[in-house]
């Protein structure tokens, strides 16, 4: 690959120092990454990593289910009690193993801007390298396959490499901080509410005041009348 393009990509140790995590294909640190199950190859590299922790996790279950089963005397010797001992650890392997992975969904839903992100970049190495095959088949004797304008592709890549970058750093600093960025949100969100409390408070407010003003108009109204109705009553027809 010519130097121009390896520098445009982005490359699996310059990720690892981005986002502070572990970057593979299958996985962004302990956490699996969505777009294995969209791509054959990496969906099984993802079951083989999956058959092998259910392995691990028998090999651990095993030796302390025997401890316990000993403990409370279920071995026996015959078969008959073997038999659902090996089936109780195994099911309880199988439960650990759903609760892991539920775990690390869990654990991973802080991630999706970071997912998206890795699936962006690529992408974006996948062009590269789709430039790097067009250089060599337009160096091979007529060929008739180049592209049009390399240098303005390299500068759109390098663009988009900037870009990445960033987004990567930007991502990476508010899930270092997404504690503080929630209770801002959270501290946000409740001086909406309590603004439109006081809001409501105003106006009810306001209205009790303009009814308060308009019963004293009233009573205003209703003492000069008292007072006249005497006056009126001595007038000439």
């Amino acid at each position: 690959m010519q130097p121009d393009l390896e520098t445009l990509r982005i490359t699996p140790s310059e990720l690892e120092h981005l986002t502070g995590l572990e970057i593979s294909d299958t996985f962004m640190g302990r956490v699996y990454r969505p777009c294995v199950f969209h791509d054959p190859k990496r969906f099984r590299s993802f079951l083989l990593s999956e058959i092998l922790m259910l392995g691990l996790i028998l090999i651990f279950c095993l030796p302390a289910g025997v401890v316990i089963a000993r403990g409370f005397g279920m071995l026996t010797g015959d078969i008959n009690s073997t038999l659902p001992f090996f089936l109780v650890t195994f099911s309880g392997a199988i439960a650990i193993f759903v609760g892991w992975n539920l775990f690390m969904k869990l654990q991973g839903k802080p991630l999706k801007t970071l997912a998206h992100l890795l699936d962006e970049v690529d992408k974006h190495n996948d062009i590269i390298q789709a430039v790097h095959i067009m250089d060599e088949l337009s160096s091979v004797h007529r060929a008739t396959v180049a592209l049009l304008d390399r240098e303005e592709v390299c500068k759109a890549l390098n663009a988009t490499r900037a870009s990445l970058v960033s987004a990567l750093m930007t991502e990476r600093v508010l899930r270092k901080h997404q504690r503080f960025v929630a209770r801002r949100q959270e501290l946000f969100t409740s001086i909406e509410s309590n603004l439109a409390t006081l809001q409501t408070l105003q106006v009810t407010n306001q209205a009790n005041e303009y009814g308060q003003l308009l019963n004293e108009a009233l009573r205003i109204g209703i003492s000069i009348r008292q007072e006249l109705e005497p006056w009126e009553g001595d007038s000439p027809p």
